[in-house]
């Protein structure tokens, strides 16, 4: 080897080691990203206001403007937007995070602030998938009907319609999608 060559052998050597790493975590983490956190494909409702996703139906949605609603906890400069998403399962439970609330005409994106505006937990009511009570013996028992309740705080200027989307964790990178104006 000559001179160069050798006195740069080890920064070579890192070289040759750090920089395919770095371009798998960079690759890595853009995948990772898109497929973590971002569903790609939208199941709009058909006719009747309701979506088949995941052995489940999904809808139809209620949403109302709760602003100035008594015992409610929001700045001034706000609106409360209430949103029901009733979820029939006939099989195996979906399983999903929390709606998220989308103003169509900018993207502006809102999770649910159902605590923060004072409404208590109750086991009967949902803030994303249910999950089946399971007998004496461990074993889930079937789950019927149940709602999805949750509660937006928004800027006053945010405008309708919105979207109500709840991705589905085993239906990947299809989630449920449903226009609402209150």
């Amino acid at each position: 080897m000559s001179g160069w060559w050798r006195r740069n052998r080890i920064a070579l050597a890192a070289l040759a080691v750090l920089l395919p790493i770095t371009a798998a975590t960079l690759v890595g983490v853009a995948w990772a990203r898109y497929y973590a956190y971002e569903p790609t494909i939208p199941r709009d409702p058909g006719a009747d206001g309701t979506v088949e996703l995941a052995d489940a139906d999904w809808g139809p949605v209620r949403a109302k403007d709760l602003t100035g609603g008594e015992g409610l906890i929001a700045p001034a400069d706000s609106r409360v937007i209430g949103v029901a998403v009733p979820v029939d399962p006939r099989g195996e439970p979906p399983r999903c995070s929390s709606p998220t609330l989308v103003e169509q005409s900018t993207g502006r994106r809102w999770e649910h602030m159902t605590y923060d505006l004072g409404f208590e937990y109750s086991s009967d009511e949902h803030t994303f998938c249910a999950s089946p009570e399971e007998d004496e013996d461990g074993e889930p028992l079937p789950l019927g009907p149940y709602e999805i309740v949750v509660g937006y705080i928004v800027p006053e200027d945010a405008e309708g319609p919105f979207w109500v989307e709840i991705a589905e964790i085993s239906s990947f990178p299809s989630f449920v999608r449903f226009s609402v104006e209150p």
